[in-house]
């Protein structure tokens, strides 16, 4: 569309529909990054080193297309101190803290667990929301928010309450973890609409990378490799971090924060499904009544009219 004041091209805006399709995409490839990272560490490789690897490499992918379309443009960014300010929390807590604290809660737990805690995420977003909009909880979300958090705990736990009854630093590194992934849906989404997907995401999983090396002894370089293992590398740094952050972050930046910490939950949806598929493991009933359930709360918010 022509602006016919300014004789600009005006950069239309993608649809609800579009900015969800977009968001359960990264979703499902960060699904598919569990189940390929699942078999690296089968390998051997230490889940933080590579958790780290992935980080830096992949913010790595995302600056050079970046700096290939807009060499000047790539650190605009950095000239803003607002900018700045927001974008290293993103690298901090968002990517950083995040991904740490995630792995400690497995160490104490599990995956199973730690999963099930950092699913609470969404909740943490519609109250800062609310809070934000002074109003009430929607109707829609006081249905939706039940749904998919609901799902994801009966995936990860197969509906035993009992394995909740964890170790103390389990559950206090799962909810800081989850905090931090709520501000993964809030922070990055203004950036992203200023400077674009590449160079928010690129520079935020760089820094981010940055920020664990010293604790995940990034410079410890595993031996051992063969082609699968290098294959799945790359899968995990390109399409399972490099494109799932920038599509999700793109999506999230369409559809609003609250939708897109509904649709962060697809993620183990997808990892369920892989797993069966291409690991061979086979479903738990809890396992496909939390899919219906996730599956049903992202059709009920998308069709809602609430953001």
């Amino acid at each position: 569309m022509i602006n016919g004041q300014t004789g600009k091209t005006e950069n239309r805006q993608p649809g609800l529909f579009t900015g969800t399709l977009i968001a359960l995409t990264g979703a499902a490839l960060w699904g598919l990054n569990a189940v390929v990272s699942k078999y690296l560490m089968a390998r051997g490789l230490d889940p933080m080193w590579t958790a780290n690897f992935r980080m830096i490499t992949s913010g790595l992918v995302l600056l050079i297309p970046a700096a290939v379309k807009d060499p000047r443009g790539l650190f605009d960014i950095w000239k803003d101190r607002n900018s700045v300010i927001r974008l290293l929390a993103i690298a901090a807590f968002a990517f950083g803290v995040c991904q740490l604290t995630y792995y400690l809660s497995i160490g104490y737990s599990n995956a199973g667990i730690a999963s099930a805690i950092q699913q609470t995420a969404p909740v943490y977003v519609l109250i800062a929301v609310i809070l934000i909009e002074h109003r009430r909880p929607r109707a829609v979300e006081l249905i939706t928010l039940p749904l998919v958090i609901g799902g994801s705990f009966l995936i990860a736990t197969h509906g035993d309450a009992g394995a909740l009854a964890i170790h103390p630093l389990a559950l206090v590194f799962g909810l800081i973890s989850a905090l931090c992934s709520a501000l993964y849906m809030v922070l990055p989404p203004p950036l992203v609409r200023r400077y674009g997907t590449y160079e928010t995401v690129g520079w935020g999983l760089f820094i981010g990378g940055c920020f664990l090396a010293p604790f995940c002894r990034l410079w410890e370089f595993p031996g051992g490799w063969d082609i699968p293992m290098a294959a799945a590398m790359v899968f995990i740094i390109i399409p399972g971090a490099s494109m799932a952050f920038g599509l999700f972050l793109y999506g999230a930046s369409i559809v609003g924060p609250v939708r897109a910490g509904v649709y962060n939950l697809f993620e183990p949806v997808v990892a369920v499904t892989a797993s069966a598929v291409l690991l061979g493991q086979s479903f738990h009933i809890t396992e496909l009544l939390g899919i219906a359930c996730i599956l049903t709360g992202i059709a009920i918010l998308t069709i809602s009219k609430g953001s």
